[in-house]
């Protein structure tokens, strides 16, 4: 279900909510790089949806598994960027366990056997949002996706709220505003933190994708409008298209 509700909401800090900014990947789109460092318009990608999520939030975190003093040092900027500033909930990777469990006797199956051990992406990021906030709610919001809309979590929030949802997530339209163009943006996302148990046994059971974990439980759509506000950033053409 999506619910339109009423744009142009303030942006304000919500006491309840804690936002991350998920920069966990392998950047394996961007030739390896750490994606949430690439700069765009001269300010590293994660720092935009950072600055983004600072005025709507008590606390600001970020999940990263590597170059976690870069990504502290943005943090900080972010949090002081506006008034009253987030709580800094600094930088945490990803939890080792959870990364292992694909490397364990016996299951190393699919991608895990031809290589390396590698991240599991969004949706670990996810886990360790929840495990490290103390706010009943967590919005996370993936590194490349630099425009997010000052009203994200206030409409995100009200929506939950209405329905009784554990989960908001953003739904844009294409140019046309036709539904088959709708499309669901997983990974910038409210999520209650008291769902954080079931999300641990569905990613030790080998779930990876988010939104079929998303729709495993009580979630709500929210229309967002125009779409490039979710825009990700993910290539080093998009990148680089756009200033």
């Amino acid at each position: 279900m999506v619910e339109r509700g009423t744009q142009g909401h303030l942006a304000s800090p919500q006491a309840s909510v804690t936002g991350w900014v998920l920069a966990g990947g392998e950047g394996r789109r961007v030739q390896g790089q750490d994606k949430g460092l690439l700069l765009h318009r001269g300010q590293p990608l994660a720092e935009w949806v950072a600055r983004a999520l600072a005025p709507q939030c008590s606390s600001l975190a970020c999940s990263a598994n590597r170059h976690h003093t870069e990504y502290g040092t943005l943090l900080e900027r972010a949090c002081a960027s506006t008034t009253p500033s987030p709580r800094n909930g600094g930088v945490w990777p990803d939890d080792p366990d959870l990364l292992a469990l694909d490397h364990a006797p016996g299951r190393a199956t699919g991608d895990s056997a031809k290589g390396p051990r590698r991240l599991h992406g969004p949706l670990a990021g996810i886990l360790t949002a929840l495990s490290h906030s103390h706010t009943e709610w967590v919005l996370v919001a993936a590194c490349d996706t630099p425009h997010l809309p000052a009203d994200l979590c206030a409409r995100l929030l009200q929506a939950a709220q209405n329905s009784h949802a554990d989960i908001a997530v953003p739904v844009t339209r294409g140019g046309d505003g036709d539904a088959a163009s709708e499309r669901h943006h997983w990974v910038c996302a409210l999520i209650r933190k008291r769902v954080s148990p079931h999300l641990r046994e569905a990613f030790v059971n080998g779930e990876r994708k988010v939104g079929a974990w998303m729709r495993s439980l009580a979630w709500q759509g929210v229309c967002f409008a125009p779409e490039s506000d979710f825009q990700n950033m993910n290539t080093l053409e998009t990148l680089h298209g756009r200033d």
